[in-house]
């Protein structure tokens, strides 16, 4: 069963998405905040980070947190869906879309706006989480390499 850990502090997106993808087989963990974020995901051992971008003590807390999860060798391969409503809310030359994805600036897989349709999600989701599986195949870590 995959996993997926969601970041972000609207508790009604949360629950949404948790109950689209629970019923899609996934399993969720989520948190409402900024706080120790990588270290709650090491600890889960996540497939996927669903990672808003704005919080409230924080309106580019999200750019952070997804530097920081990209920097961690033990979290750097989990993909990053940046799913936020910064569009909507901000003026439109201050806008974000998969164009500006950046290894070093904003390092996520994918940039979608918030509200998402649930097959969209669920697509995105499997497709991410499958890119995951290739990433790890592709740069085993010690750990995985077989020993001689």
């Amino acid at each position: 069963m995959k996993k997926v850990y969601i970041v972000d502090d609207d508790r009604n997106i949360v629950e949404s998405l948790t109950m689209v993808l629970e019923k899609e087989g996934f399993n969720v963990k989520s948190q409402y905040d900024e706080c120790d974020v990588v270290k709650k995901l090491t600890e889960f051992e996540a497939d996927l980070v669903i990672l808003d971008v704005m919080f409230p003590e924080d309106e580019s807390a999200g750019f952070g947190i997804a530097r920081e999860i990209k920097q961690n060798d033990r979290t750097k391969n989990i993909p990053i869906l940046m799913l936020s409503a910064i569009n909507e809310k901000a003026a439109a030359s201050a806008t974000f879309s998969n164009k500006d994805r950046d290894d070093s600036w904003l390092p996520v897989e994918d940039f979608v706006e918030k509200p998402i349709n649930p097959k969209d999600l669920v697509a995105k989701v499997r497709a991410l989480t499958a890119t995951k599986i290739r990433n790890i195949a592709s740069h085993p870590t010690k750990e995985m390499q077989p020993s001689l």
